[in-house]
């Protein structure tokens, strides 16, 4: 179950992090007349993202170059771009070409949940790196110093525990509009406890040991006693919290973008998921994939932290 679930989750993390690249219309890479080019990579970067002069699309483009025995293309897994709409494949169910067919206004819906993965990871990333680093500092003090800093510590926890996460991230998703920034912002700072309470309590109990009252006593530093010989003990500890936080924010933000709060310029699967509410009842496309997609990363990423803990 452990090894599926680490392979479930570095397969959404290498969509996640190479999403771009997996979905889009523009060849990988492609020979014309002797010339080498990445056309992707480079649009991906920020280069060069137009055709060559003469070819009006990039479809145009590889029909040209399939014609030409010298030249060639390699094209992306997912060869359309998510943004691009089609007049007459509106609501179309899964075929040949498009194995998860297309959304109201005809966009490949495949593409959009590769693009809809970087999103997921990019939050996922965000908050648990800010998470982890307020909270594991805060918990190391507090479980080190103890006494009045770790009582500060408990009221300064329970302070943030009385406010309903989710319910403060609708009301600034509400106010603050079309920042994913201010999202991940709020995510992280409600999400530190999580990692705090649990380095507090390990170190709470790894300070009455023999080899840091050993250390204490050749001299050390708070500093190097804490980073040195007290953090390493607890990264097992901080990496199960760090996959229910992901997990967590992967779905917060999902049901942020369900409720039409969020960017509107990110592809989430949040978003795809509620096209659903409006789309005809055999549209069943709309939300069997977006919502399998949101249920196999959460599963997974809860699987992979329960399979650390009983480890």
């Amino acid at each position: 179950m452990r090894r599926t679930c680490w392979i479930a989750v570095i397969v959404l993390a290498i969509v996640g992090l190479l999403g771009p690249l997996i979905a889009t219309e523009r060849p990988l890479a492609a020979r014309i007349g002797g010339e080498l080019r990445f056309p992707a990579f480079a649009a991906w970067v920020g280069g060069e993202a137009e055709p060559p002069q003469g070819a009006k699309t990039w479809r145009a483009w590889w029909s040209t170059i399939a014609e030409d025995g010298e030249d060639w293309v390699l094209l992306a897994p997912v060869p359309f771009d998510p943004a691009k709409t089609d007049d007459e494949a509106f609501y179309s169910a899964p075929r040949a070409g498009h194995f998860c067919g297309n959304d109201e206004t005809g966009r490949d819906v495949l593409a959009r949940l590769v693009h809809g993965a970087s999103t997921a990871a990019q939050v996922a990333i965000g908050v648990v790196l800010l998470a982890g680093v307020i909270g594991v500092a805060a918990g190391a003090v507090a479980g080190y110093c103890g006494g009045v800093v770790d009582v500060l510590f408990l009221r300064m926890v329970e302070l943030f525990l009385c406010f309903p996460s989710l319910v403060l991230l609708i009301c600034v998703s509400a106010v603050v509009t079309g920042s994913q920034t201010v999202v991940v912002l709020v995510m992280g700072s409600i999400y530190w406890t999580n990692f705090a309470r649990i380095v507090r309590g390990e170190f709470l109990s790894l300070r009455e040991r023999e080899f840091v009252k050993s250390a204490q006593g050749l001299g050390l530093s708070p500093w190097r006693v804490v980073v040195r010989h007290m953090l390493p003990c607890v990264k097992g500890q901080v990496g199960i919290v760090a996959a229910f936080v992901a997990a967590n924010a992967i779905v917060v933000e999902a049901t942020l973008r369900f409720l039409g709060l969020g960017p509107v310029d990110a592809i989430s699967w949040g978003g795809l998921l509620a096209q659903w509410r409006t789309a005809p009842t055999d549209a069943w496309h709309l939300w069997v994939f977006p919502g399998a997609v949101i249920g196999v990363t959460a599963v997974a990423l809860h699987g992979l932290g329960d399979g650390k803990g009983r480890g």
